[in-house]
């Protein structure tokens, strides 16, 4: 007897292979829901089950669900953890456990379940229990079919299984999701920064663009360029300079700066700075460029410490102009000869500049932004 269980457990391990799978491999909150509920209908005589997750206290803020009764509307089973909440206070840290059990400490865990789903179609419940330290982070709820009085040894082998499983694509999954948040975050930010920044793969296919980028990629584009690449005036330059730098010694920091010369405009120039992230394989590179107009390097924003960019963006290109050149103590009559407009021009400038930094006078933008 012992042989014939081991030997249907085993047939139902491997029965679940494209389950468990699909569970290791999801990336986001999802995929891995989508897998997990498959995984458990499979393997069990599931009535429902839900994913609790963000738990404040023992309310989940978000979840998750599968319903396979199509009677339940599932809007009660995120309060599923009142009925638990004194048993998880009185057994810290647990990892798993049943509604049975509960009920076996708690002679109120039924009133609380009867008040919270008076025909809930099924008698049973496990939950598996996810902890950070001391603080639940996320609950699993199986609800078993009410036919199924007892689980057998195969599926409570499959619990058992079950719960490192999720527990290690949990952790995954939200590291994941804290890195594109972070990433996105970082994004939004460059965005916004007077800065020309984009980022390319090993084939020079931007895959991010800052919108002072996208501002100079326009006018470097000719009518007829393809859509999600870089102009072919700035793509064939840099890939002929990457050919012509790839037996070269790398430089300090992965970092090198060139000059590409505008095809039908003469005297318009664009400085590009590239550099590469540490360890980049070749087929995964990543390059980020900078790009920097002649006569703009020093003019701009970019002649400005880093920590100055993100006061700035609330100022026109061409007031960052202004205000960078007032910052490196140019008077008005300079700055209007140095960018071919009228005085008053200028001092229409500076004033808005003034009201939209909040600043007094020169000598005050010159210390917010030097």
């Amino acid at each position: 007897m012992l042989m014939l269980d081991a030997t249907c457990a085993s047939a139902a391990s491997d029965g679940l292979a494209v389950e468990r799978a699909a569970v290791v491999k999801a990336l986001d909150m999802a995929s891995l829901w989508q897998a997990c509920a498959a995984l458990i209908n499979k393997a069990l005589p599931c009535h429902s089950c839900s994913l609790l997750f963000d738990i404040d206290g023992y309310q989940p803020l978000q979840g998750r669900h599968h319903l396979a009764d199509g009677g339940d509307d599932g809007s009660r089973l995120v309060t599923s953890l009142e009925v638990a909440a004194p048993y998880l206070d009185a057994n810290p840290r647990i990892r798993w456990y049943t509604f049975s059990q509960i009920a076996s400490q708690d002679a109120h865990a039924p009133e609380r379940l009867k008040a919270q789903n008076p025909t809930p179609g099924w008698r049973e419940f496990i939950h598996l229990a996810f902890w950070e330290g001391t603080r639940l982070e996320a609950v699993l709820s199986i609800r078993i079919l009410t036919a199924h009085a007892e689980l057998s040894d195969a599926e409570l082998a499959f619990l058992a299984d079950l719960y490192p499983l999720l527990d290690a694509s949990l952790q995954r999954v939200r590291m994941l999701e804290s890195d594109r948040l972070r990433h996105k975050a970082v994004e939004d930010l460059l965005y916004e920064l007077p800065l020309a920044a984009v980022l390319v793969d090993q084939t020079l296919a931007p895959s991010y663009m800052s919108r002072e980028a996208k501002r100079l990629c326009r006018r470097w584009s000719a009518d007829a360029e393809r859509s999600g690449r870089l102009p072919h005036a700035i793509e064939a330059p840099l890939r002929r300079w990457m050919a012509d730098a790839a037996g070269a010694a790398p430089s300090p920091g992965n970092r090198a700066t060139f000059a590409i010369a505008h095809p039908q405009r003469p005297g318009e120039t664009l400085r590009v700075e590239i550099s590469s992230a540490p360890g980049n394989s070749f087929r995964h590179a990543q390059h980020l460029l900078i790009l920097v107009p002649d006569g703009e390097a020093q003019d701009a924003a970019d002649a400005l410490p880093a920590r100055a960019l993100p006061l700035l963006q609330c100022l026109s290109p061409s007031e960052r102009k202004v205000a960078g050149l007032v910052a490196s103590g140019l008077r008005n009559d300079a700055i209007a000869e140095r960018l071919c407009r009228s005085r008053k021009t200028i001092e229409s400038q500076i004033s808005s500049i003034f009201r939209k930094l909040n600043v007094a006078n020169r000598t005050q933008l010159a210390r917010l932004l030097n």
